[in-house]
């Protein structure tokens, strides 16, 4: 008994459901209770590969400032909460992550390979 899983696509509907995996993107609604107004900041990065590059630059500004013995030394940067400038860096971090785009990649893959 073949289920919708295991029925044999033909490469051009494989192709299709792909270009529906892929575009258009789901967007955010960015809504919270005490502020009236959200805001998007978005980037460009040309390869998920730059992304990811990215992404491992700022855990790693997070783990030598955690490994630091003493706050920061900069005059400018003297106002600054060491831990409140982490947490800052580790929430984008979490916000940044391609989790729709990984969640098409392992449709993509189930739907292509056998």
């Amino acid at each position: 008994m073949e289920t919708k899983d295991t029925i044999n696509k033909t490469d051009k509907e494989k192709l299709e459901a792909v270009i529906q995996l892929l575009n258009p993107r789901k967007r955010r609604n960015l809504k919270r209770e005490n502020s009236e107004l959200m805001q998007e900041v978005t980037f460009e990065v040309t390869d998920n590969g730059e992304l990811r590059y990215i992404i491992s630059c700022l855990l790693r500004v997070c783990i030598l400032a955690l490994e630091g013995d003493s706050d920061f030394s900069s005059p400018r940067l003297a106002n600054c909460s060491k831990d409140l400038t982490i947490a800052t860096i580790l929430d984008l971090v979490d916000s940044i992550q391609p989790d729709e785009q990984l969640v098409s990649y392992d449709a993509i893959e189930k739907l292509l390979l056998p």
